[in-house]
């Protein structure tokens, strides 16, 4: 169970490792790909959990909404952030920012969670910020560029509040696992209309055939 687990999450993170090179030839604002990624991520489960024959279990939400509607909307606002560093600096280093995500969680454990920081635990997270700066070769091209430097914060502010929602989901108790992601795209999705509707102009948003491919 412990290795399908594994696998799993290899897996999970190879796939999301390929969204940069997406979102890179959608030509969409940030806001509005976290939109349509909402509801079409949550109608593709929805529809999933359609044919498997299962049902929504309109309890385990009821009890859980206030905490799936915020962690939704969190995972909104980490999308529009993560797809904005890709404008504003290369994929790799937006990407290497977004994985700060689990040092976050490591360290704010003891205090969300009550788990032990493990000197275990210590030690990989000063290993792995070491093994950032070095990957990152700002030793040898020294403090970045504006433009980069925004970038690289909107990296971080997106994985700041990818760690919140990891820790919120060990709050929501008692749901699927199919049933809690199209809840949070739902919700994510419902929570930004309102932003882009006010910020997007749709009448002059303009995707060809080729972007769309991409967007799918």
């Amino acid at each position: 169970m412990a290795n399908k687990a594994k696998l799993e999450l290899i897996a999970s993170m190879f796939i999301f490792g390929t969204i940069g090179i997406f979102v890179r030839h959608i030509p969409l604002p940030s806001s509005m790909i976290a939109l349509v990624r909402g509801f079409v991520g949550a109608f593709f489960v929805l529809l999933f959990v359609y044919l498997k024959k299962s049902k929504l279990d309109k309890a385990a939400v009821r009890k859980n909404f206030v905490m799936l509607a915020l962690s939704g909307a969190f995972i909104g606002i980490n999308w529009i952030l993560l797809f904005e560093s890709y404008h504003y600096t290369t994929v790799a280093t937006a990407t290497l920012c977004y994985y700060m995500q689990p040092i976050f969680v490591i360290l704010a454990s003891p205090i969300l969670l009550k788990e032990k920081l493990t000197p275990k635990k210590v030690i990989c997270v000063l290993v792995a910020l070491v093994g950032m700066v070095f990957v990152s070769g700002v030793l040898q091209t020294g403090i970045p560029a504006l433009s980069e430097a925004k970038g690289i914060l909107y990296g971080l502010g997106a994985a700041l509040f990818y760690a919140t929602v990891v820790l919120m989901n060990k709050k929501i108790t008692n749901i699927s696992a199919y049933d809690k992601t199209i809840m949070q795209l739902g919700m994510g999705a419902i929570v930004l209309s309102p932003y882009v509707m006010l910020t997007q102009n749709f009448a002059t948003a303009t995707l060809s055939m080729t972007p769309s491919l991409w967007a799918l």
